[in-house]
């Protein structure tokens, strides 16, 4: 179903967003999203990705061969490295017995689907959770960092996480009129897989506020 999201708002003021080398971020996205099946739809992990085997490797003419030898022997799911794979097990152990997720995964949805109509602008919106528990009013979304330490303190919590979180909580409060409670899980990709939940401050809010009515009035602008 079409509709505004957070992924396109962010498209209207990220012409100051910092190129990054294409390869690395390919490989961060992807480790990313395989993260979040492994964590939010376990079920899914063994049908989508698949295991290379120890010492296959993609460096050289000959690796990238067996590579792609290996692939086309599972078609239609994602090759991880055998040290990517280890990493997120390890983040699956640590992620499962950490406290404070116990307590935010007592109940709850994974990968949720919203979609309204904005009352403000009248505008087809949609949004996705990765967690969202309609009883608490707790919406959680996973990010996977290689620094812990600086995840929850760039201004203001990172422009453009301000403004997902902001995007969240509308679809929350213009479909349940209730204002929900929004906290970012940052996770270590590297060991020990240290786990810090932060929750979003009423600054950031605003901001990530202010960030998306100037966007989304750009986009009414250009389709009236």
């Amino acid at each position: 179903m079409s509709g505004l999201n957070q992924s396109t708002l962010k498209q209207w003021f990220s012409s100051a967003h910092k190129k990054t080398d294409g390869y690395k971020n390919y490989q961060a996205l992807q480790f990313g999203s395989a993260g979040h099946c492994l964590l939010l739809e376990p079920e899914m992990f063994p049908e989508l990705y698949v295991r290379a085997p120890e010492g296959l490797h993609q460096r050289g003419k000959t690796g990238k061969k067996r590579w792609a030898e290996f692939a086309e022997q599972h078609p239609g799911k994602i090759v991880l490295r055998t040290g990517e794979w280890e990493r997120l097990e390890n983040i699956r152990k640590v992620f499962e017995i950490h406290p404070q997720i116990q307590k935010l995964w007592v109940n709850g949805v994974s990968e949720v689907s919203l979609f309204w109509q904005d009352s403000e602008f009248g505008l087809n919106c949609k949004a996705r959770l990765d967690w969202f528990d309609p009883a608490s009013g707790i919406i959680v979304d996973l990010k996977f960092t290689n620094n812990i330490g600086k995840a929850c303190v760039q201004k203001p919590i990172q422009d453009y996480y301000a403004v997902q979180a902001s995007w969240y909580m509308r679809a929350v409060t213009q479909l349940t009129a209730k204002v929900p409670d929004f906290f970012f899980v940052f996770i270590e990709k590297y060991a020990p897989h240290l786990i810090r939940v932060c929750s979003v401050s009423a600054a950031d809010l605003k901001y990530g506020q202010q960030k998306t009515e100037c966007a989304i009035k750009n986009i009414s602008n250009n389709i009236s």
